[in-house]
Parts: C-alpha cells; structure tokens; sequence
C-alpha cells in the first residue's frame, strides 16, 4: 500500500511538471482550424531542428573519428573514446569500430515525416497523453510511471510515456526510429537514398513504418496524406544540404 501511494505521489509530481511545459493553454483556445494547425508547425519545428542538429553533431563527430583512426591508426583523446562508447550504447551498436552501422543509425529524419506523425499521433496536440504528458508520438512504456490508456485490456501492461517536455518526446521518438529493429527498413533506404545524394523524404520514408501502428499499410497511407494535405514536404531539406553532409 506505501509503495503504491509512493507511486502515485511520484505519477502525480511528474504529471504536473509536463503540464507546465507542453502546449500552452494559448494554443488550446485557437478554434479556427487552419491556425491551429499553423500554430502546431510553429511550435513544433524549432524543436525537430534542434533535434536533428543533435543528431547531425554525433553524426560529424562519427565521421571525424573514423577518419582520425583511419589515416593515423591511433585516437585523439580518451574523451572521443568515451563519446563513442556512450553512442554505442545510446543507438545500441552491434560493432564497436563498424562505421557503416554508426552512420545507418545516426542520421536525421524527415521534417516532414515528423510533423506528420505527430499530428496522427497527438490528434494535432489535443490527446489526452499529450496534454498530460507531453507525449506527442504515442510512446509507450512498461515501467512504474506512465499513464494507462482509456480501455486497455485487462491482461495489458503497457502505460504511455511523460515526458519532461515536447522537446523530450521528440528527441525519444527519433532515437525510436533510429535504433528499433522494427524501422530497420527504414533506416537502411534511408541509407540508400544518402549513398546516392537523393533527398530522403517523408513520402518515402512512409511506406517503411508498416509496424509502428497496428493499422499497418493503412498507417503508412495516413501519413502520405497528411504530408500531402498540409503541405509538409516544403519542409524538406534542399538536396545540396544531403550531399554536404555525405
């Protein structure tokens, strides 16, 4: 009983820190649809860019280090070594010194994808787990703190994740997609498409996340049309940036 109270103490402290930090209530009193939906993009896309330039960092840093052990056979410092270890763990690398599988696993995702995701996954920012918990791509999680959806089976263990704050979520739904055997396919046309210095959109990348939802195809189709109805390929990044960064 104590520690179920303790529980519940801790759940309701970690509830009321993500309720300070996610969509204002400014954002809750738009009505009018289309500003809502601009107000969503505008809240959210500052954040994806900060994201994906974490991602680009380690990305540069992968890139340097092998290139350092390459040519000179030897490491920099004790603290690229470090780096490395703490990446290996994080994007749960099989092979220590295999590059290849370092730079499959840390690359950007699809601004567009992103937005579109979020949008199906957080109803635009009005689910219930996103205005509790910060939680805009559905993110689920079988430890102690949670929230447990509305009409979960019985039998069912899982909660959905809180988060400290939208930035949080977004960061763990990367990760998810760059390290889960489930978007493997995702991750190697992703590949694919950067070896041949082609833009890897969001309608490309969609046909590839069949089983982050149970819906299956007709998830992926879900996403091709929110891109499309709203416009989210301008989000893009231009093809010279791709090839920069091979």
């Amino acid at each position: 009983m104590i520690k179920q109270m303790l529980i519940t103490l801790v759940l309701s402290a970690v509830l009321l820190e993500a309720s300070q930090s996610g969509f204002t209530q400014e954002y809750y009193n738009i009505n009018e649809t289309k500003k809502k939906k601009a107000a969503f993009v505008n809240i959210l896309l500052p954040k994806i860019k900060s994201a994906q330039k974490d991602i680009l960092s380690d990305r540069i840093f992968i890139k340097k280090f092998f290139k350092k052990y390459l040519f000179t056979n030897s490491f920099r410092s004790r603290s690229d070594i470090v780096r490395l270890i703490r990446l290996k763990k994080k994007y749960r690398i099989r092979q220590m010194y295999n590059e290849g599988e370092y730079l499959e696993k840390i690359d950007t995702i699809p601004v567009s994808l992103v937005l579109a995701q979020s949008a199906i996954e957080s109803a635009w920012g009005e689910s219930r787990f996103t205005r509790e918990g910060n939680n805009i791509f559905g993110e689920w999680t079988w430890g102690k703190i949670g929230i447990i959806p509305d009409g979960r089976d019985e039998d069912a263990r899982h909660k959905l994740r809180i988060f400290k704050n939208l930035d949080n979520s977004i960061a763990s739904y990367m990760l998810n997609l760059n390290r889960h055997y489930s978007y493997k396919e995702f991750r190697k046309l992703r590949a694919h498409y950067r070896a041949k210095g082609k833009v890897f959109t969001g309608l490309t990348a969609a046909p590839t996340l069949t089983r982050y939802s149970q819906m299956r195809e007709v998830y992926s189709r879900l996403i091709a049309r929110v891109i499309k109805g709203n416009g989210f390929a301008r989000y893009e990044k231009p093809r010279a940036e791709i090839l920069a960064l091979n």
